[in-house]
């Protein structure tokens, strides 16, 4: 097996880094475990594969799920991607589509300039850069990494220092337009990042959509995600309250739902959701009840921190914990439907729903 190269990133410690540094108590000849042999190893090989091609941007993304998958897919129409998974069917659905496949967070680093993270939560992230196998492990000094969690702001800023730290950059870019706007292209991405930095990423970032914008520094571009998902929260629960008023006051909920839709109460959720998910009783949307409330939390929290009341924030928080009781923290987000159902005695989601 070739020797490893890699250099651990400034700042390491001797004994961390990217677990190439082999113990002094191993005999000469001791093999070591088949998965980091394959992971040194690969990391090697990315090493020498960007020295040569050192004039191209090249881009990993590591976390393909619901989001990730289709913001990778977007940036496969112009970039050949290093990706990695826990899931080995999502890392497969982009080989076939032309990446390559990583065995590991370190070995996507290795072979990427810049590398992508779309995972559930800020702690995930932290895992994702700083474990063992981890983003860390295996860039090289200036790598570029971007965050498109919806996450929490002071862990986002307290990161970016600790990566500063290891010779690397690290900036929040959420999206926010659901799986429908990621596959479209039209799903806005809200970037936080010094303006040098930004310049240099918007490019890439309009190969996923044109919606692109600069919120501020390293952390706006969660600050204002967690904005909108809260405003979002509080329109998804008192929509439905107001169509369970109006359903049990008389109204068909079809029918409420197209005069809102015409009137001063219509919102994105109204437009988007209500008839294809709700009322039809489809509920599936990829995004569940456990998610929603993260950023509700999130929300409100920062604006306890920054001295923000949050009146309506809190009440819609309280509500989908409600609704986490009642569904489970796994349920879909439309389950929420069935919560105002059952506490308003309405039917807006059929008997029939495919929860």
């Amino acid at each position: 097996m070739p020797r490893c190269r890699t250099r651990s990133p400034p700042g390491a410690k001797a004994s961390g880094g990217s677990g190439c540094r082999r113990s002094s108590t191993r005999p000469e000849n001791s093999p070591e475990p088949l998965l980091k042999r394959e992971i040194i190893y690969s990391i090697e090989t990315a090493h020498r594969a960007k020295e040569r091609d050192h004039m191209v941007t090249t881009v990993g993304y590591v976390g393909l799920g619901n989001m990730g998958g289709r913001l990778a897919r977007r940036l496969q129409r112009e970039h050949t991607l290093t990706v990695y998974d826990r899931s080995a069917a999502t890392i497969d659905a982009l080989v076939e589509l032309g990446a390559t496949a990583a065995p590991s967070a370190a070995a996507v680093a290795a072979a990427s300039d810049i590398v992508f993270l779309c995972l559930p939560t800020s702690a995930h992230v932290r895992s994702a850069l700083f474990d063992a196998e981890g983003v860390l492990a295996g860039a090289q000094p200036g790598t570029l990494i971007v965050d498109q969690t919806t996450g929490d702001p002071a862990q986002t800023r307290a990161m970016a220092a600790e990566v500063a730290e290891r010779g690397c950059v690290l900036v929040d870019a959420p999206v926010s337009g659901g799986p429908m706007g990621a596959d479209a292209g039209t799903i806005a991405i809200m970037v936080g990042a010094p303006d040098e930095v930004f310049a240099r990423l918007q490019p890439i970032l309009t190969v996923i959509s044109p919606n692109v914008f600069h919120a501020g520094d390293v952390g706006c571009g969660h600050v204002i995600k967690l904005a909108n998902n809260l405003l979002s929260a509080v329109h998804r629960a008192v929509s439905l309250e107001a169509l369970a008023l109006a359903q049990k006051n008389g109204v068909d909920g079809e029918r409420a739902l197209d005069i809102l839709l015409a009137s001063s109460g219509r919102n994105f959720y109204l437009e988007t959701f209500v008839r294809s998910h709700v009322l039809s009783g489809k509920l599936t949307s990829g995004f569940t009840l456990e998610l929603l409330h993260k950023d509700a939390r999130l929300a409100t929290q920062l604006g306890d921190h920054s001295g923000v009341p949050m009146f309506f924030g809190a009440l819609a928080k309280e509500f989908y914990q409600l609704c986490i009781n009642d569904q489970g923290p796994g349920a879909e987000v439309n389950n929420a439907a069935l919560v105002m159902d059952r506490l308003a005695g309405t039917h807006l989601v059929p008997v029939n729903a495919e929860a």
